[in-house]
């Protein structure tokens, strides 16, 4: 078997193909995408109902000409940019950065970036579309006379419009990284598209409202009476319109075309912008099947599923191969799992169950290791009062005669000390300056901003391996228990038995783990979906190994303490 003899470098690269291949498709569906959203916009804007056949031919024939494939060019540029930019914070994972200054420090290049291609991808968008408008939409300067011109206040309009909605998409969704949520029912690339883009249309029209109506009073606030004198001044022989700034804006406000137009804009820029991220997630979250061995007819350049299970460096292809591990385990084709617990040949040794559940136990282990470090410390949760017995009088009256009655008799309470004792010097100093430190640290901690740029949150990294890593934890756990109780059943060589008691431990401990960070405070609330799914799937697994080896445990050679745990899983009594 030369799957743990791969070079990592040569892994890493297979890996990185299969990303780029779905990144490549992913950006020319959304390439495809500008020309939907284009065709939906001219037949919105040229319907016509008593001409029919007209205005889809129209509508059609602008789509197609020269002229629509050259203005389109720009913004087709711009959307492969965000791409691009998509692929590579896919690519490189959500790392944990332990303070909020860190965070701003690592990001703030790359944050930047990304609002200047929204704003670009806003501004093009409304350039583009403007293009199909009537003339007093979609040119800056109208003439006003042989030698003048005047400012268009329409088109001004609509241009800052679609930047600001670039602007809102950046605020609203842009401020974290993306991270990927695998569905529960794969479906069809197709049906997935079409779902997703006729509910976005839909929704976008309604989430665009509101930023709508903010940017209608930003621009009226601040454009009205400085911006756009600014601009007029740019250009020579360029003049404002003759009425008053508060003329201007009865005339813009009282345009019911131009409002809907900025709607309309707003709500195709917020359909595209989402409608690239939801592409990438269904082409990155796509199943695919990895080989379980690598044989004479397999192509060397395939990446096995051992292979893909230790790309550490390449957080989407682990996940797709734990995915791909559920999906052998819960198959109700044996088949692939067959291949697990077959016996190579020649030698008839048991290579591919071992490589691969020699992997899966090394990767709970070390979450189950982070996970532990990582609640060192943190703040347990309040527990219930329990109400103390108030003491009545006759008990105050006793406690007093006894005390008086072994002052009167020299008898000293066995709580204190013979003689009293003074602590070392050192000691008293090391305490004092210790005393400080902790002062100096809370007095920091109370400046408002520094602890919260500064300091680390003692759960921080416990709510981000629940958050990055929980849910291919989740598929390994499941799959292990899973393919031990197909065992019984499909593995004739029992493989599977070997390491059944190393299985039953490693899920112990990251049981008990588990109960332990169940006991902590989380900092972050929206943790605890992830906690409860790691914690079901945990106890679901010991639940399936326990219902199907119950009458074998006798036979399974296992530590007193795994028995005594497991115990409870038999006999139905762990909540």
């Amino acid at each position: 078997m030369a799957t743990a003899m791969e070079p990592v470098p040569s892994r890493d690269l297979e890996g990185r193909k299969i990303c780029v291949e779905r990144f490549i498709y992913a950006i020319l569906y959304s390439v495809g995408a500008q020309f939907v959203l284009l065709a939906s916009f001219l037949l919105l804007v040229n319907f016509s109902l008593l001409h029919p056949l007209a205005w889809l031919v129209d509508s059609f024939r602008l789509l197609v000409s020269l002229s629509t494939w050259l203005w389109i060019m720009p913004l087709v540029s711009a959307v492969i940019v965000h791409g691009i930019y998509l692929a590579k914070s896919h690519l490189s994972g959500v790392k944990y950065c332990p303070t909020r200054f860190q965070q701003i420090y690592q990001s703030i290049i790359t944050k930047s970036i990304l609002l200047l291609v929204n704003c670009v991808i806003g501004f093009l968008t409304a350039w583009l579309y403007t293009r199909f408008l009537r003339d007093d939409y979609r040119i800056l300067f109208l003439p006003k006379d042989n030698e003048n011109s005047v400012l268009n206040e329409k088109y001004l309009f609509l241009q800052l419009g679609g930047t600001f909605a670039g602007v809102y998409y950046f605020i609203k969704n842009k401020l974290e990284k993306p991270c990927l949520n695998f569905p529960v029912i794969q479906q069809s690339r197709y049906q997935q598209i079409r779902a997703q883009l006729y509910s976005m249309v839909y929704r976008s029209l309604f989430k665009s409202f509101f930023p709508t109506l903010t940017y209608v009073s930003f621009y009226y606030t601040f454009n009205c009476f400085y911006f756009r004198y600014k601009l007029a001044n740019v250009f020579h022989g360029v003049s404002l319109a003759e009425e008053s700034s508060l003329g201007a804006l009865y005339s813009v406000l009282t345009d019911i075309r131009l409002v809907l137009y900025c709607w309309i804009l707003s709500s195709q820029i917020l359909t595209n912008m989402n409608l690239m991220q939801v592409l990438f997630h269904i082409f990155l979250t796509e199943h695919r099947e990895f080989l379980v061995e690598r044989t004479s007819l397999a192509n060397d350049s395939q990446v096995t599923l051992v292979e893909a299970l230790a790309c550490e460096q390449i957080p989407i292809i682990q996940q797709l191969a734990a995915l791909d591990l559920f999906t052998i385990a819960e198959s109700c084709d044996p088949r692939r799992r067959a291949r697990l617990y077959a016996l190579s040949i020649p030698g008839g040794h048991p290579y591919n169950w071992r490589l691969v559940s020699g992997e899966c136990i090394r990767l709970i282990k070390d979450y189950t290791t982070q996970l532990s470090k990582s609640i060192e410390g943190a703040t347990l949760k309040p527990r219930p009062d329990i109400a103390k017995l108030r003491p009545t009088a006759s008990m105050d009256a006793e406690k007093l005669l006894m005390k008086q009655y072994n002052e009167s008799f020299g008898i000293r309470s066995l709580s204190t000390s013979a003689l009293p004792t003074e602590a070392p010097q050192p000691d008293v100093i090391c305490k004092v300056v210790d005393h400080r430190l902790d002062s100096l640290r809370e007095s920091l901690r109370s400046i408002p901003g520094i602890y919260y740029l500064f300091g680390e949150p003692k759960t921080a990294k416990t709510c981000h391996l629940l958050a990055t890593q929980s849910q291919q934890i989740v598929w390994i756990s499941q799959a292990l228990a899973s393919l031990a109780a197909h065992s019984i059943r499909e593995d004739q060589f029992g493989v599977v038995q070997n390491d059944l008691p190393l299985v039953i431990r490693t899920l112990l401990q990251l049981k008990q783990v588990l109960d332990k960070v169940g006991s902590i405070q989380l900092d972050v609330k929206k943790i605890d979906r992830n906690y409860v799914a790691l914690k079901a799937a945990t106890k679901r697994s010991l639940y399936r190994i326990s219902a199907a080896f119950a009458d074998y445990l006798n036979d399974i050679v296992l530590e007193p303490s795994d028995v005594k745990a497991l115990l409870g899983f038999v006999n139905y009594r762990e909540a």
